[in-house]
């Protein structure tokens, strides 16, 4: 029973120090904080964790733990109760579009009320035309619930994106899942439950490539996690270690390490592990579904706003139900072989 205890501590510890401590700084610190700390030289303090013996220790004792947990999992996927239950979920593929695309025009919607892009640390009013790009955020929020010129409202994010580009640099990278999923719009369309399927009917143009929609939401999804986690908790290290510090973190003891520079770290190393788990499709449900509890965890704890997290969710929901070819898990769980063509749209 006591070593059953240490490894849930180390398990929960793990994900938590990516879970809360992950939580995404511009929410959490006032936004001249943020930028502050953002415009700072890039610094490698974060590795300054493992020169303490204690913190090397606890880095290995958690690392093997998760080891076992995803060792755990791999035998319950290779069994039938595994393989069932991972049909059962994939039933409900045809849900998934749905998912974002309620999501993008919810997080669009939002996104234009607060007068801000993407999310409330880049503020529309820096743009040359703010009123006009609040407007446009509206209008493609509306279509794209609607189904209305679906891909006419898709570009037109799409070049708002590209545009923020100038505007915020390349920290707008930490939103490539929208850049995603408005390419995925663009290019297919949204025939179901849409106005553009009386006004066009079916889709036709691309339907060779829509066989791919889900891994490019799930390949710039992950890239977003990883250069989040690198540029700003790995390289920012003082921002992150604020957090830590101002909501008192390392009093979860059960949860936390008692060094702050080992959260920051290990948040920074477990969010790049998480992105790249998804880019890959390795262990992918259980990494969406860990993700899943402490994005929750994180916006109750730290009172977050909700909307920027909307199209986290969307986009998670999706994955979940998603079959899982064109990943590792595919190659690994051979019932996955057996799918037949899950990107037709009902």
């Amino acid at each position: 029973m006591n070593r059953l205890k240490v490894f849930l501590i180390f398990l929960f510890s793990f994900f938590g120090i990516t879970g809360i401590a992950s939580a995404h700084e511009a929410y959490v610190l006032p936004y001249n904080t943020f930028w502050a700390g953002m415009k700072q030289p890039f610094s490698a303090e974060a590795f300054d964790a493992l020169k303490s013996t204690q913190n090397i220790h606890i880095t290995i004792e958690i690392g093997l733990s998760v080891i076992v947990l995803l060792i755990i999992n791999f035998f319950v996927r290779r069994s039938k109760f595994g393989q069932r239950a991972h049909s059962f979920i994939e039933r409900y593929s045809h849900f998934g579009p749905h998912f974002v695309r309620i999501a993008v025009a919810v997080a669009f919607f939002f996104s234009a009320l607060s007068n801000s892009f993407l999310g409330p640390e880049l503020h529309g009013s820096l743009f040359s035309y703010p009123h006009i790009i609040q407007i446009a955020l509206f209008a493609i929020s509306i279509m794209i619930a609607v189904g209305f010129l679906t891909e006419l409202a898709a570009f037109a994010g799409i070049v708002i994106f590209v545009w923020s580009m100038f505007v915020f640099g390349p920290y707008v990278f930490t939103y490539l899942n929208y850049l995603g999923e408005l390419i995925v719009l663009f290019l297919f369309g949204m025939r179901v439950f849409s106005v553009d399927t009386y006004l066009f009917g079916p889709l036709r143009k691309f339907r060779y490539f829509e066989k791919y929609e889900t891994v490019i939401v799930r390949v710039l999804y992950g890239i977003a996690l990883v250069y989040a986690a690198i540029t700003v908790k790995l390289l920012h290290p003082d921002i992150t270690i604020l957090v830590v510090n101002t909501w008192h973190l390392t009093q979860f003891h059960w949860l936390f390490p008692s060094d702050p520079l080992l959260v920051t770290f290990g948040a920074g190393v477990v969010e790049c592990i998480i992105g790249l788990f998804i880019i890959f499709g390795f262990e992918m449900r259980l990494t969406v579904l860990i993700s899943l509890f402490y994005i929750t965890l994180s916006l109750l704890y730290f009172r977050e706003l909700v909307w920027p997290h909307i199209l986290l969710y969307g986009i998670s929901f999706n994955l979940l139900v998603q079959p899982e070819v064109f990943t590792i898990d595919h190659l690994l769980f051979s019932s996955h072989r057996k799918a037949k063509a899950w990107w037709k749209r009902p």
